[in-house]
C-alpha cells in the first residue's frame, strides 16, 4: 500500500497539545510520520476551534498533516450521554460486586450501545480532500465513538487500577469494562512498554498477547529555546538557591511526598541550601502541604504551577538535578529532557522505567521510591559527582536519540498497515 491516510484522535476532554503527557507523544509521532518517504498522510482530529493548538505540527508536516474538526454534541445528546453513563456505572458497580445477572448484562450492553450511537452523531468535518482515514490511531483509551475503519488503540498504562484516588471509586468498574471492551473491539492494541503489555494490557484487561504490538518511543524533539537564566531568575527569584526539579502533576503515584522527606534529609546532611521546585497541572493536595510542614521544609518547596516549554527548559538548565520518584509509569520524558539540557537525572527503579531507560546504559541512578533514605542517598551521590553524571548521561542520550521519531513512525506504520490488512480480511470473510 503506497499511500494511505491515518487519523489520530486528539479530541478528548481537551485537545491533545504538544506540551505535555500523551500530547508530546502524539505530536512527535505525527511529525515523524510526515517525514517518512512513503505517502502517509496524517489527519489530526481536534475539537472545532482548537486548530491553533496543533498549528505548529501541521506546519511541520509541509502539507502531509491536516486537521479534522470534531463538533460538540447537541445539548440533548450531552444530557443523554451523561444519563447513560450514570446508569452504566451503577450497573457495572453492581456486577463488579458479584451481583451480575443476565438481565444486568443486557442492560449495560444496551447503555453501552446508546453511548456509542450518541458519539457517532458527533459531527466530524474532514479536511478539504474529504477522504476518510484508512485507519484510526487512538492514543488514549477514553474514546466512546465507534469507527467504521480499523483502529489501533494505544494503552499507555492502567494506573487508576494500581493506585486509589486517581479515579473516583464509583467510576472504576465502568472504566475497566470500557477499557476491556475497547481492546476487544480494536483491531490491534499498541504500547511502548513490554511491562505495560504484560501487567496492564494482558494482565488487567485480559487482552490476548498476540493482539498487542510493542513499539518503543524516542526522545522528544520539541525542546525549543530555553528561557534565559536572567529572565528565569527575574520571574522566579527563589531559583537563585540550588534546587531539585520534579515536573509532574499532583497524583498519588507521582509520589511527591518521598521527595519532600528526602529533601529534609539532604538539607540536614550536606545540602542546607537545597530546595525543591515542582511544576504541574493540578493544585497541590492539602496532604502534601501538611507533609511539607511536618518535614520542616516550608519555604524550601517552590510550587510554580503550569509552565511553558521554554520556561521548563530553563528550569532544567538551572536545576542541580531532576529527580523522578514515580511509583508507576510507562516511561519518563522529564528524565531525558533533563539530560538533554545538561541536568543530571535520577529516578525510581520500577520495571517500566528500567526498561525505558535501558538505552542509557546504566548512567541514570535508580532508587527505591518507597524509601526516602535511599532516595536521599542516591541524590546525594549524584550531586557529589554531578559533572561526571552530566557527561556520561549526555553521551548515552546521544545513543538513545539515534532512534528517531521517523524510525518510531516507520514502526507504527507497519502496525497501522497490519490493522488495515486485518480490516480488509474481516470485510472479505
Amino acid at each position: 500500500m503506497n499511500e494511505f491516510r491515518v487519523g489520530i484522535w486528539c479530541a478528548y476532554g481537551e485537545t491533545l497539545s504538544p506540551s505535555a503527557g500523551i500530547g508530546v507523544f502524539v505530536h512527535n509521532l505525527a511529525r515523524g510520520m510526515a517525514a517518512l518517504d512513503d505517502q502517509m498522510n496524517v489527519i489530526l482530529a481536534v475539537h472545532a476551534g482548537d486548530e491553533s493548538l496543533v498549528a505548529e505540527t501541521v506546519a511541520a508536516g509541509q502539507g502531509r498533516i491536516t486537521t479534522a474538526a470534531v463538533g460538540r454534541l447537541s445539548l440533548v445528546n450531552r444530557w443523554r450521554q451523561r444519563w447513560h453513563r450514570s446508569c452504566y456505572r451503577r450497573i457495572s458497580n453492581q456486577t463488579a460486586a458479584g451481583e451480575e445477572s443476565a438481565q444486568q448484562v443486557a442492560r449495560y450492553i444496551w447503555h453501552e450501545e446508546r453511548i456509542k450511537r450518541i458519539f457517532a452523531s458527533q459531527p466530524l468535518t474532514l479536511p478539504p480532500s474529504g477522504s476518510d482515514p484508512d485507519v484510526w490511531l487512538l492514543p488514549h483509551v477514553d474514546v466512546s465513538r465507534p469507527f467504521c475503519e480499523p483502529t489501533v488503540t494505544i494503552v499507555h498504562d492502567m494506573v487508576p487500577f494500581h493506585f486509589p484516588g486517581i479515579m473516583k471509586q464509583k467510576k472504576l468498574a465502568a472504566f475497566r469494562r470500557h477499557c476491556q471492551r475497547l481492546v476487544e473491539t480494536s483491531t490491534l492494541i499498541g504500547t511502548m512498554s513490554r511491562t505495560i503489555r504484560d501487567n496492564d494490557i494482558v494482565g488487567l484487561l485480559g487482552c490476548p498477547v498476540e493482539k498487542v504490538r510493542v513499539v518503543p518511543g524516542a526522545v522528544p524533539t520539541d525542546f525549543g529555546v530555553p528561557l534565559a537564566a536572567d529572565k528565569l531568575l527575574e520571574r522566579f527569584p527563589v531559583l537563585r538557591q540550588p534546587y531539585l526539579l520534579y515536573p509532574a502533576g499532583y497524583r498519588s503515584y507521582k509520589n511527591h511526598a518521598v521527595l519532600v522527606e528526602a529533601l529534609s534529609r539532604l538539607r540536614q546532611a550536606a545540602s542546607p541550601d537545597l530546595g525543591l521546585v515542582l511544576t504541574g497541572f493540578e493544585g497541590m493536595p492539602s496532604l502534601l502541604e501538611q507533609q511539607i510542614v511536618a518535614a520542616g521544609v516550608t519555604g524550601r518547596v517552590h510550587v510554580l504551577g503550569v509552565v511553558d516549554r521554554p520556561t521548563l527548559a530553563g528550569l532544567y538548565q538551572q536545576a542541580a538535578a531532576t529527580v523522578v520518584p514515580s511509583l508507576y509509569e510507562q516511561g519518563s520524558y522529564p528524565v531525558v529532557e533533563a539530560i538533554h539540557w545538561g541536568c543530571p537525572a535520577a529516578c525510581s527503579g520500577i520495571a517500566a522505567l528500567r526498561e525505558y531507560l535501558e538505552p542509557l546504559g546504566g548512567t541514570v541512578p535508580f532508587f527505591d521510591a518507597t524509601d526516602p533514605v535511599d532516595v536521599s542517598r542516591t541524590v546525594a551521590c549524584l550531586l557529589a559527582d554531578r559533572e561526571h553524571f552530566v557527561v556520561r548521561q549526555q553521551v548515552q542520550l546521544q545513543q538513545m536519540a539515534s532512534r528517531t521519531w521517523q524510525v518510531v513512525a516507520a514502526d507504527w506504520r507497519d502496525v497501522l498497515l497490519e490493522a488495515i490488512e486485518q480490516g480488509r480480511q474481516g470485510r472479505a470473510s
